[in-house]
């Protein structure tokens, strides 16, 4: 009787392993907008060997291109009723918005566990940045990114006889020259307001004494005052010296940052992740390269900020597999994946990574860019309420399309935000 109960144990726990062994793997899924480029090989190399790692679990990419993924793809996933495990968010408002409304799960005790939150970089958890909310984690740091620079081709800098300026005098005489050519000075792809809207953001943050700019967007004063309009006169200007496309309204995003590789602008004002969209998408021999918004005002305080924002990974709070999507996110942070993600042409926010990276000189004159700022100023759709910097970036689009001067975009702007407060 010992002996077929010891059998019958013995085929029991048989069957269970090999039952184990048999199982289907746990799936996680992750959604987010990296379509293409060096970025996306990297992104692919790490899932593919954290599943290596980890046999039992697979990873799903469910992948939207920017604009589909901002306006209507992260959304509808964030309220189906089998939400992504992991998703892409922008910190600031969009990520304190999740986390208050219940997308997103609080993971302040996983990132307190075996240090993890030290292991990236201190002011990454500065309040200024948003990636808390109430104090607590929500958001893994993925990317730091400077949302705009100008990126110029530097052929038709020397065949125009031109340099990259330190002023704004200095970037006008610039834009006249290039228009005198007959070439488009400046391509901008404003059909979805954000890609003018963010830097004209900048701008005025260049111009408007910090507490009269967050004041605005925080709707507790208007817009329209002189610090404002001097901000969207200096759009007009642009706009007169005939800086801009001619399609500027109606160009994408993508379709503008393939003019400017073709060669058909001579400055491209967008963000740092240009850099890995030119190494899939340019020439060989294209050559480029960047200045910050030049100096307007030596007065004021955010005269050489760096406009940026910082990017992560949200585990859904209602995720079926929470342990797993942190198990992932954990290996694609370590230092060794952030070296890559760095090479890759992001900012990586690991402690190290940056420095042991062999980065290209694009993504190393961001790096430096962003550490040598005397101010990190957030764009307006990624800390106030998104509805808010749209309608400034609207009013940006107003003047940059000679549709009203700054002085009625301003007084349409200040009657447009007057339900949302």
């Amino acid at each position: 009787m010992v002996l077929r109960t010891g059998l019958l144990g013995g085929l029991i726990a048989a069957v269970a392993y090999a039952s184990a062994a048999f199982a289907e793997p746990v799936e996680i899924r992750i959604t987010h907008s990296i379509t293409g480029g060096s970025q996306k090989e990297v992104l692919d190399g790490i899932i593919a060997d954290f599943e290596q790692a980890n046999p039992e679990i697979k990873v799903k990419q469910v992948v939207f291109d920017d604009d589909q993924y901002s306006d209507t793809g992260l959304i509808t996933q964030l309220k189906s009723d089998s939400p992504p495990d992991i998703y892409f968010q922008w910190a600031g408002f969009p990520m304190q918005r999740d986390a208050k409304e219940g997308f997103a799960k609080d993971i302040t005790a996983e990132m307190n566990e075996g240090g993890w939150k030290d292991s990236f970089l201190p002011s990454v958890w500065s309040p200024s940045m948003g990636m808390l909310y109430e104090g607590k984690a929500y958001l893994v740091p993925m990317t730091l990114d400077v949302t705009n620079v100008i990126w110029f081709n530097k052929k038709i800098f020397a065949e125009d006889g031109v340099k990259a300026p330190a002023t704004w005098d200095e970037f006008m005489a610039v834009i006249k020259a290039v228009a005198d050519k007959g070439e488009t000075p400046i391509v901008v792809g404003n059909q979805e307001l954000w890609p003018l809207g963010n830097w004209a953001s900048h701008i005025a943050s260049r111009v408007v004494e910090p507490a009269h700019y967050t004041a605005a967007f925080e709707l507790k004063e208007p817009f329209s005052q002189p610090g404002f309009e001097k901000a969207l006169n200096l759009i007009d200007d642009l706009r007169k010296a005939g800086a801009f496309n001619k399609d500027i309204a109606g160009l994408g995003a993508d379709p503008a940052m393939s003019t400017f590789f073709q060669e058909a602008a001579a400055m491209h004002p967008i963000g740092s992740w240009l850099v890995p969209s030119a190494n899939e998408m340019a020439e060989k021999d294209f050559d480029y390269g960047a200045f910050n918004t030049p100096l307007i005002d030596p007065a004021n305080p955010t005269k050489d900020s760096v406009i940026g924002t910082a990017t992560g990974f949200a585990v859904h709070a209602k995720s079926a597999h929470p342990k797993e999507a942190i198990a992932f996110l954990k290996f694609f942070t370590s230092l060794e994946n952030q070296v890559k993600w760095a090479e890759a042409g992001s900012f990586s926010p690991v402690k190290g990574a940056m420095e042991q990276a062999k980065l290209d000189d694009k993504t190393k004159q961001m790096a430096d860019m962003l550490a040598s700022a005397g101010s990190l100023v957030p764009p307006p759709d990624t800390t106030y309420p998104v509805a808010v910097a749209e309608s400034y970036y609207q009013a940006a689009a107003y003047v940059a399309g000679g549709e009203k001067s700054p002085k009625e975009a301003l007084a349409w702007l200040d009657d447009h935000v007057k339900s949302m407060k």
